[in-house]
């Protein structure tokens, strides 16, 4: 039952779950509960990512997975807050991709398929470390070919250099066509019957001719309107496509079968997070992200059974280094042997370090009246 209520509570909000497992199963708990278990088995889920990045970054473990082509794509989208700031919840989604004949269409296509996604809320460099546990379940060490599509993010380079710097790097190529919207747009004006006419024409010289004819087009554009009102932004929309020319050759990638678009991760964005996380009305607490997430992807990675056994497995073996931490900790009347003291040292890395900043007493309400009693989190 506490499986059936965290499968459904990361699934569904916590009201039409509760309903759900009254009406199915007969089970009479509060929405409040739901929340509570859900969160509880979600903040296991997340622990236990970290105990594996951990753990990978001191073994070094051989991947066993060997895929023979894996295309990598990570971009970031947004989640609001209880605060009602908005935080950025980074997604990489990895995927097999090969090259078959389209009877229907009559030309060589890129398929990707066994996609699998890791997301967090956390900031750039702590997301790529903790990356490494997917990563490394799909073998991408051992691929013959790893592909990179992309937009030009900074931070997204940086996590290419960390997990597969030799990977081939494409500019998404929608992303790419964007720019060239943003140059057609300035010049001609958005609703314009010229820019109608002149960005389908240059969005096909694009992906099927080189870049550099595309780039020289734009460079004279840019020179015959120097005096132009947008004359800078259309330089800097040039500028950004001459500093990944290599990116953006489409026609050999096409050619040599690689992918060109970063659909993957786009739909991963509304799989992983925004199905559950986006839905109207929606606000979470900080702290509750990177659990929801992390049950989200035992769902969205179709590995819950395995994520679920670890999870109660880490509940038991940290509710065992509590009890032995707290008969090391009693008074010397009782005992600890020294298997107690073999068993804490397996555990340690089970029990959560304590803050020193503040005691658990300094917030509560009768020692500080005045404070409001805290609202209810998602």
């Amino acid at each position: 039952m506490q499986e059936a209520v965290t499968r459904l509570g990361s699934r569904l909000p916590y009201a039409e779950a509760q309903e759900e497992l009254e009406m199915m199963w007969g089970l009479d708990i509060s929405v409040a509960t739901v929340r509570e278990i859900t969160l509880r088995n979600g903040r296991l889920a997340d622990e236990l990512i970290e105990i594996e990045k951990e753990h990978l970054e001191k073994t070094a473990p051989k991947a066993i997975a060997k895929p023979k082509q894996l295309i990598v794509s990570a971009d970031g989208a947004m989640v609001q807050l209880r605060n009602g700031e908005w935080r950025e919840v980074k997604t990489v989604a990895f995927g097999e991709f090969e090259t078959i004949w389209d009877a229907k269409k009559q030309e060589v296509v890129t398929k990707t398929g066994k996609i699998s996604y890791f997301s967090s809320a956390d900031k750039a460099e702590l997301f790529s470390d903790k990356a490494i546990v997917e990563w490394q379940r799909r073998g991408g060490e051992n691929a013959e070919k790893v592909v990179a599509v992309n937009d030009g993010a900074v931070w997204i380079q940086g996590f290419i250099d960390y997990h597969c710097p030799t990977a081939t790097r494409v500019i998404d190529f929608a992303h790419a066509q964007g720019y060239i919207a943003t140059i057609g747009k300035a010049l001609y004006g958005a609703e314009s019957d010229r820019f109608q006419q002149w960005y389908p024409q240059m969005s096909k010289q694009l992906g099927t001719k080189a870049p550099q004819r595309t780039l020289n087009e734009l460079r004279f554009l840019w020179t015959q309107n120097q005096a132009h009102p947008a004359a800078d932004e259309i330089e800097a929309a040039i500028r950004y496509l001459e500093r990944r020319q290599t990116m953006i050759d489409y026609p050999h990638f096409r050619k040599n079968g690689i992918p060109i678009g970063s659909g993957i991760v786009e739909s991963g964005h509304k799989v992983v997070m925004q199905r559950r996380m986006k839905q109207a009305g929606m606000r979470w607490a900080d702290e509750n992200l990177n659990p929801m997430l992390a049950l989200r992807m035992a769902i969205c990675n179709k590995c819950w059974r395995a994520s679920w056994q670890a999870i109660q497995a880490h509940f038991l073996a940290t509710k065992q280094a509590h009890r032995l931490l707290e008969k090391a900790e009693a008074p010397q009347s009782q005992l600890v042997t020294e298997a107690d003291v073999e068993n804490l040292e397996k555990l340690a890395d089970r029990i959560p370090r304590r803050s020193q900043k503040r005691q658990p007493w300094q917030d509560h309400r009768w020692i500080f009246p005045h404070r409001a009693r805290p609202l209810h989190k998602i």
